[in-house]
């Protein structure tokens, strides 16, 4: 084995008799560094996109909810709350309404989702920094932030006091003769946030009694919580502190649970870059191949006199099979060195920007990307050098 080793490293950096094996070597080298680093390079743009994607998502869902098991409604007693509060790990919690409302403007209407919220909400999801237009809620009145895109389908601005913004729900129970089944509250635009085109037309937010009113809950009756934790502690710990202070009739939802079809489709996405730039890796291999049958053609004389003085035909394989992982080796590690400077670089010196922006693109580099890269290189290197010198034993006279 050791024997094996040491004449691929001298296979490697020595010339060949013929110039074409030694630029079909270089060639191999210089193609795996390149596809290397292109793999790396693709898979933290799509994290750096991710997570900037996804920043904007995290201030508007929390890290964790209790929802309630049945029903739409949850019990919150003063003395339940202040266990939660208490709870080991959580950092702030907020108490939240969300129902699904009319909104009428003059003569436009549109159903979307109220989000009733205290002061605190701002702790544990800072969607107030996501205000666009205008200021957050007004506490002290009947004021509405409205997503960006329910702002323009009901054709509403802020501060626009020539016709007031009306909020509908249905009310509940049985109805008297000729009563009207909707409950209406008029309230005035404050604000207007903007996340994504999938929230800003589904969602506008009010404060909790406004809400409250609106719905016809009662003081201990809620929606949901939401919680931010201390990122010091594990999913599994914040559960088991939830779980022994709320009973069985809660449910405990973590960010991914929340949403589980937006983090299925970016996994499938990260998945689907990962096996398309593999193919690329693939493709290159077919370089090693060539290399590595050319170096069995050249040194056959040399590999003969190996024989003859006693190596077995496996030995003599496996000097072009570490051959073949030599080579995989420096094309990954080269690559992954390019790659990490050129993102290193974006994202401190950004040269490359989003079309028709001055937003530099964003960019990741994480260490499970650089080991994936490492680990794929030299593993698909390794079964196409191993294919490659299956009819080595066979050439030897």
């Amino acid at each position: 084995m050791r024997f094996s080793f040491r004449i691929a490293l001298r296979y490697l950096f020595s010339k060949s008799s013929l110039t074409v094996v030694n630029r079909i070597n270089v060639f191999a080298v210089i193609v795996l560094i390149v596809s290397s680093s292109a793999l790396l390079i693709v898979l933290s743009g799509f994290e750096g996109l991710k997570d900037f994607g996804m920043a904007f998502y995290d201030k508007f869902e929390p890290d964790y909810k209790i929802i309630p098991k049945n029903g739409k409604t949850l019990k919150i007693d003063d003395k339940l709350w202040e266990k939660i509060i208490n709870v080991k790990g959580v950092v702030s919690s907020s108490r939240v309404i969300e129902e699904k409302v009319f909104f009428s403007f003059e003569e436009k209407n549109q159903a979307a989702y109220i989000r009733g919220v205290s002061p605190s909400y701002t702790k544990t999801n800072s969607i107030d920094s996501l205000v666009v237009i205008g200021d957050w809620i007004d506490f002290n009145s009947n004021s509405v932030v409205l997503g960006y895109g329910l702002s323009s389908n009901l054709g509403v601005g802020v501060y626009d006091y020539s016709s007031f913004l009306e909020l509908s729900a249905p009310k509940e129970g049985p109805l008297k003769f000729r009563e009207v089944p909707f409950r209406t509250i008029p309230a005035f635009v404050n604000g207007i946030f903007q996340i994504s085109e999938e929230i800003d037309k589904k969602y506008a937010f009010c404060s909790i009694d406004f809400a409250k009113e609106l719905l016809n809950y009662e003081n201990d009756e809620f929606s949901f919580i939401s919680i931010k934790v201390d990122s010091d502690y594990s999913q599994s710990e914040i559960y088991s502190s939830l779980k022994q202070n709320i009973n069985n009739s809660f449910l405990i939802q973590s960010r991914e649970e929340q949403n589980p079809a937006l983090y299925k489709m970016i996994n499938t996405e990260n998945l689907a870059v990962y096996l398309i730039f593999t193919l690329v890796i693939l493709i290159a291999l077919f370089n090693l191949i060539g290399s590595l049958i050319m170096m069995t053609v050249d040194k056959s004389s040399q590999l003969n006199l190996l024989y003859a003085l006693g190596g077995s035909p496996k030995s003599i394989q496996r000097i072009f099979l570490f051959l073949g992982l030599l080579i995989s080796t420096i094309g990954s590690l080269g690559g992954v060195f390019i790659g990490s400077v050129l993102v290193v670089i974006q994202d401190l010196y950004p040269f490359v920007f989003v079309p028709g922006t001055t937003l530099a693109y964003p960019v990741s580099l994480i260490t499970k990307n650089v080991v994936l890269v490492l680990v794929t290189v030299f593993v698909l290197g390794g079964l196409t050098s191993i294919w490659a010198t299956r009819d080595v034993p066979n050439s030897i006279n």
